[in-house]
């Protein structure tokens, strides 16, 4: 006997960004209003999104609300929890970026103890590393998510 798939309508953008902030240490939202942090998160899932929309089967492109914060869009409970994963995880891709150029920014972010333990050059390296790193993750999800949804054909990822 076939139980009914939930179908969860109307997906809340503080999914994405829960996520997303359970994964990081928020040094860089501390001196932040939340009207800013909210803003400057959501940009980071919509570039994650960006990344994913040809991929995921549900269009969270379109159908995103800013004014509500949520997209109008239904979503099966059991696909929820993969494509929160996989768009937190873009989201931490998009924001390590900045800090594999900029040692400067890191250091804002550290304090002085935790920065002088590292040699600058060591510290992109390493910083450098974890966005590779956490890029490759993101691709392996997306790649992973479209094989268990049967399109290969958009799977032309680098």
């Amino acid at each position: 006997m076939d139980e009914e798939q939930k179908v969860i309508p109307g997906v809340p953008y503080d999914l994405f960004t829960g996520a997303f902030l359970s994964k990081i240490t928020e040094y860089e939202f501390s001196g932040m209003t939340d009207f800013e942090r909210t803003a400057t998160v959501d940009g980071y899932m919509k570039r994650a999104i960006a990344a994913f929309k040809k991929i995921c089967q549900y269009d969270l492109t379109t159908t995103a609300d800013d004014n509500v914060r949520e997209f109008a869009v239904e979503i099966e409970e059991e696909d929820l929890d993969a494509i929160v994963d996989i768009v937190s995880e873009g989201m931490l891709v998009q924001w390590m970026k900045p800090y594999v150029y900029h040692q400067d920014s890191l250091e804002n972010i550290l304090n002085t103890k935790d920065f002088s333990t590292y040699s600058p050059a060591e510290l992109l390296l390493r910083i450098g590393n974890a966005h590779a790193a956490a890029k490759k993750d993101f691709t392996n999800m997306m790649r992973e998510y479209s094989y268990n949804h049967g399109d290969l054909t958009d799977l032309h990822l680098h």
